[in-house]
């Protein structure tokens, strides 16, 4: 039988319509609420993405505050150098461009490696510093081989330049690039992986003030980076620059007075807190953290015995030896244990119990009063009033005048020292405190440890009437339309209370120390100018008392040698305080080099203070 064939009716025909409308619709209805999606909800994204694509944003940095001494003479200023950057975006391949920079690069592999893995991680369009002060064989090559380096740029910016070398390295310090810890504290302050920042020193502490306000520069760029157009441009905003009290002479003079030795000098106005010299000897060169110390020099640094990277002013802990009698007398006499006209015999040993606590002179010193026992430096005198006084009221009196705590200078590291005590041997030790050790204490040995610039603070209260001032590096911070900040003048953190009487009877037998023949001190005598002071002597090493002094004793062995002094004495502007680091006796190798600084103090006119036209400015510390 013939099939018949059928056709589709007009009902069939609708269906069919209604169905491919509907997938029209749908499909209609998706791509319009997709393209509402992407104009409304992400438009501004991929506006964004686009604009990247052909405006490359780059920084500008801001020219870094300069850092001046007293004089207004430049110490830290800016030169221009060549900085390798990456954008990530446009690196193809990370590996190849490793591989080609490696050759290049003054960064050891791993470093290279890690810092290249954290751009990778960065914002795409944002440019970022790979490493700092590139040769010109560096820059040349790069340039030259663009097209095979893509992603990698020549910035021109600004480096540090340490115009006087070693002179202030550890006042000054130095600077180097941000590092995990510092970029996660520093986040609101627009810092970026590359960024450099003050490692230690003032350029650490005043970071805030001398860093200034980046800028930056939009440019349109083709698709090999090449710049076409300028879009927008915004200016850096300089940082400020600062003016120490510190001089550049002075500190120069106090060099070339050490020689050889080891050791700090430090000076001082005792009026306000201010800081003339800040010396630590052995130094080193900042400018050699200038786009990043080779790991051998930084070896060569840490390695070394001398440790040069050490601030012996504030965390070179020494006993203070015969300085600390300042500290007694004033003690003594304030507590009525002692009266300036009893005499004390030495006969060059003091017996306690069964052992015999020597003297510096062997024959002794015979009858001494307190004015005879400062002037000649007599051990057994001091072990006599300290053990009147006590451990306690000693350490109650050291405390007083700043000693067992910090300064307060605004530099990193800085050491409290030790002002021993019964309760600090018994939680240290879990031993009893003897009756000997408060002796020992007492000519400043033993447990008892100060760092020079304590030393520093120690004497200008006894010429200021009692004021501990905080010392003060930084005079006044300039802005560069003119108007001057002052780092505030220090207002004196806390006072040492004793009677007028007391200051004279001390200040005159210090200054007898250096006039007086018998004095320890006479190297330091000035024709022109009265000089007060002290000698010590801190022992480093316990000797044997039947060792023959003409023995050849190891350096290490030998004891560091202190001299304390004021200048003028009767109206005193100027304290200095020098360590020859196992220089032996005070009188003998600290004495000479404070009178060279002296010296130079007086020689030349003092230069202005200036006083604050705005509002005092604090540091970042």
């Amino acid at each position: 039988m013939k099939r018949l064939r059928t056709y589709p009716t007009m009902v069939d025909h609708r269906r069919s319509f209604l169905a491919c409308s509907f997938c029209f619709v749908a499909a209609f209805s998706i791509l319009l609420t997709r393209l509402v999606y992407f104009q409304l909800w992400k438009g501004e994204s991929f506006r964004n993405l686009s604009e990247n694509n052909r405006i490359r944003v780059t920084e500008i940095h801001a020219p870094r505050g300069r850092i001046l001494d007293a004089t207004h003479e430049i110490l830290v200023d800016n030169r221009p150098c060549f900085d390798v950057t990456v954008i990530p975006e446009e690196v193809q391949d990370y590996a190849s461009l490793e591989a080609t920079l490696s050759s290049l690069s003054p960064l050891p592999p791993e470093v290279l490696q890690q810092k290249l893995a954290s751009i990778r991680k960065g914002v795409p369009f944002r440019s970022y510093v790979l490493w700092k002060d590139a040769s010109w064989d560096t820059v040349a090559y790069l340039e030259a081989n663009r097209l095979r380096t893509p992603g990698v740029m020549i910035q021109v910016t600004q480096a540090r330049d340490y115009l006087v070398r070693d002179l202030f390295a550890h006042s000054i310090g130095y600077m180097g690039e941000i590092n995990p810890r510092e970029l996660k504290r520093a986040r609101r302050r627009d810092y970026r992986i590359g960024d450099w920042i003050g490692k230690v020193g003032i350029e650490k502490y005043w970071e805030a003030q001398l860093r200034g306000k980046k800028g930056g520069l939009q440019v349109e760029a083709d698709a090999r980076g090449r710049q076409i157009s300028l879009v927008k441009r915004k200016e850096p905003l300089p940082g400020k620059n600062l003016v120490l009290s510190l001089e550049r002479r002075l500190q120069q003079r106090a060099r070339q007075a050490f020689g050889d030795a080891t050791g700090v000098a430090i000076a001082a106005d005792p009026r306000d807190g201010q800081v003339l010299c800040y010396l630590n000897l052995p130094t080193f060169d900042p400018n050699s953290f200038v786009g990043g110390i080779s790991r051998d020099e930084w070896d060569s640094l840490r390695m070394n015995p001398y440790h040069p990277l050490t601030d012996r002013a504030i965390q070179g802990l020494y006993p203070p030896g015969s300085i600390f009698k300042i500290v007694l007398a004033v003690a003594a006499l304030e507590e009525g244990v002692i009266t300036p006209q009893e005499k004390i015999f030495c006969s060059g040993k003091h017996r306690l119990g069964t052992r015999d606590f020597r003297c510096w002179r062997k024959v002794g010193h015979g009858s001494v009063d307190l004015h005879q026992a400062l002037v000649q430096s007599c051990d057994v005198y001091f072990y006599q009033v300290g053990q009147r006084m006590g451990i306690g009221r000693i350490g109650d009196y050291a405390r007083r005048f700043g000693l067992g705590q910090k300064t307060g200078i605004g530099l990193d590291g800085e050491k409290t020292g030790l002002v021993p005590s019964p309760e600090w041997k018994r939680k240290r030790f879990k031993e009893p405190w003897y009756e000997g050790e408060t002796l020992v204490v007492s000519i400043g040995q033993g447990a008892l440890l100060v760092t020079p610039i304590q030393v520093v603070r120690l004497l200008s209260a006894v010429t200021n009437g009692g004021t501990l001032f905080t010392p003060r590096l930084v005079q006044k911070v300039e802005s560069t339309d003119g108007k001057v900040f002052l780092e505030g003048a220090s207002p004196g953190t806390a006072s040492v209370r004793f009677s007028n009487r007391t200051g004279a009877l001390v200040s005159n037998a210090l200054r007898d120390v250096v006039a007086s023949e018998k004095g320890t001190g006479k190297l330091a005598r000035m024709e022109t100018v009265a000089v007060a002071g002290k000698t010590g002597t801190a022992q480093v090493v316990r000797l044997d008392d039947q060792r023959d002094p003409a023995d050849e004793i190891p350096r290490k062995e030998r004891d560091h040698a202190w001299f304390a002094c004021y200048a003028p004495a009767e109206t005193p502007e100027v304290v200095v305080v020098v360590l020859v680091e196992h220089g032996g006796h005070g009188g003998e190798t600290a004495a000479p080099i404070a009178r060279a600084i002296l010296d130079e103090y007086f020689r030349s006119p003092r230069p202005a203070k200036s006083l604050a036209t705005s509002p005092v400015m604090e540091a970042e510390g």
